[in-house]
């Protein structure tokens, strides 16, 4: 067989985007499990504060006086 010279610069016999489909591909993954990553953090992260924070909102509530009692 013959040996095939390689193709000039600029020739269209190679796509441009040849190879990228891979690196597109993972970038893709990573992206999609960075999302999800973020998900689940935000998802705990709201669940864990939340009884903390109703219980500040409770304390502070509590500490309020009725303006028609004197302070003292």
């Amino acid at each position: 067989m013959a040996d095939v010279p390689p193709p000039s610069p600029g020739d269209l016999t190679v796509p441009p985007w040849f190879g990228w489909e891979t690196v597109a591909g993972v970038l893709l993954l990573v992206l999609v499990v960075l999302v999800g990553v973020a998900l689940l953090a935000a998802a705990r992260a709201g669940r864990a504060d939340r009884s903390e924070w109703e219980a500040l909102l409770q304390a502070r509530s509590n500490r309020r006086q009725d303006p028609a009692e004197p302070a003292g």
